[in-house]
């Protein structure tokens, strides 16, 4: 077949092997250039949200062994907590409140590196709550990474149960039964 008569045949049609051809070839060029844009933003915006996040959290700072968690904590339950730490041996003045509505969020790096804390006891808050990969049961100590770890009731609800005040001494004797500050 001569050029004259297949441009006289296939005017302004296109053949299927060069259709397609191009095409995939275009869309293979797209999903090159899909694919590799988001990864760069994402690395981007991932590297910024840390920048962010860790500017924005207050250092952690410790000064003794033990550590007390609450969500937060009204004069009563500090009046009710002091009783306990009293029970136990302790002050106020010997151990660390974190109250996590002031704190929002504890890096739990951060936190062991530190090697300050020897008791951990969190009264209502989950340590899922802080990202923590640290699984307790209510009123059952668990050691991890030499840290004593308790969860209890929220204190006010403590206060309120005979029962619960129960559970909770017998694992605080348990806890601190070898303690010395």
């Amino acid at each position: 077949m001569n050029a004259n008569l297949a441009n006289y045949l296939f005017d302004k049609e296109t053949l299927y092997r060069n259709y397609v051809t191009q095409e995939k070839a275009v869309i293979e060029e797209q999903q090159v250039v899909i694919a590799e844009k988001p990864i760069v933003i994402q690395e981007k915006i991932a590297s910024q949200k840390e920048k962010i996040i860790k500017s924005s959290l207050p250092s952690l700072i410790l000064k003794s062994k033990v550590l007390i968690l609450t969500e937060s904590i009204s004069d009563n339950e500090k009046a009710f907590l002091a009783k306990i730490l009293n029970a136990v041996g302790l002050s106020l003045d010997q151990i660390d409140l974190i109250e996590l509505n002031k704190v929002q969020t504890i890096d739990y790096q951060s936190f062991t590196a530190l090697n300050m804390t020897k008791k951990f006891i969190s009264f209502g808050v989950g340590l899922g709550k802080l990202n923590w990969d640290v699984l307790l049961n209510i009123y059952q100590i668990k050691n991890v990474a030499a840290i004593d770890y308790l969860l209890s009731d929220e204190l006010r609800i403590v206060e309120a149960d005979l029962n619960l005040k129960r559970r909770l001494w017998v694992a605080l004797k348990q806890m601190f039964e070898n303690y010395t500050t």
